[in-house]
Parts: structure tokens; C-alpha cells; sequence
């Protein structure tokens, strides 16, 4: 018990801009990540695949731009 109030503790304390706590970045990559395999799961359990390419062309671009992102703030904090 004393573990899960310690993982609730360093949730919250990833809210506010101290050091403390997780990763704020991390922490919002985990939460798109469960939104969009939710959101795949429940298409793909429709059956209807006909937007398919649509799908497959807007988690590519994502995942691309979050990427470039990254690396865009890896070489800002370099300089």
C-alpha cells in the first residue's frame, strides 16, 4: 500500500515545475499512448478498416512531428 501512495505521491508532485516527482514529459507520452491504443482498440473492434490508411498516415505524422520535436529540444538545449 505504502508503494501505491508513493507512485499517487510522485504523480502529483509531477504537476508543479520542482524537481520532484516523474517526468512530466513522460507523463504525457504515457497518457496519449493509453488514449490512442483505447481508441485503436475500439475501431478495430468496429471491423471497418476502410480508413485504414487514413489511420496508419496520421499515428505515422504523429509520431514523426513528436520525434522531431525531441530531437529539436535535444539540440536547442546543446546551444
Amino acid at each position: 500500500m505504502n508503494k501505491l501512495k508513493e507512485i499517487f505521491n510522485n504523480i502529483l508532485a509531477s504537476l508543479d515545475n520542482e524537481t520532484k516527482g516523474y517526468s512530466s514529459k513522460k507523463l504525457t507520452a504515457l497518457t496519449i499512448i493509453l488514449l490512442v491504443c483505447i481508441t485503436h482498440i475500439k475501431w478495430i473492434m468496429l471491423g471497418d478498416f476502410s480508413q485504414l490508411e487514413i489511420v496508419l498516415t496520421i499515428d505515422f505524422t504523429f509520431i514523426a512531428t513528436m520525434f522531431g520535436i525531441n530531437e529539436y529540444g535535444k539540440k536547442k538545449s546543446e546551444n
